[in-house]
């Protein structure tokens, strides 16, 4: 039951990466070690991510807001600290 409630918070291209386990453990840990590491890559397109980031046409502003912050959350999840430099040049 809990394998099926992860799976259904999963995107399609990772749920394939992890569609034969059936230990809800096994599932987290497989998935957090693919897409939770705190590689230099994860970093650094995080980092991109952040400072090519502009609202889209269409997008109400608490959309954007909620995009904006889970850019900011994963960022402090990899352990990258934005510098005062980098805080005025995003905002």
């Amino acid at each position: 039951m809990l394998c099926g409630l992860i799976r259904s918070c999963l995107t399609q291209d990772i749920k394939y990466h992890v569609l034969h386990e059936i230990s809800a453990r096994q599932l987290w840990e497989i998935s957090e070690k693919k897409y939770l590491m705190k590689s230099i890559e994860s970093r650094l397109q995080l980092k991109r991510r952040l400072y090519r980031f502009q609202m889209k046409r269409g997008l109400f502003i608490d959309e954007h807001m909620y995009i904006y912050t889970k850019l900011l959350t994963d960022l402090v999840n990899v352990d990258v600290k934005i510098d005062e430099k980098d805080m005025a040049l995003i905002y």
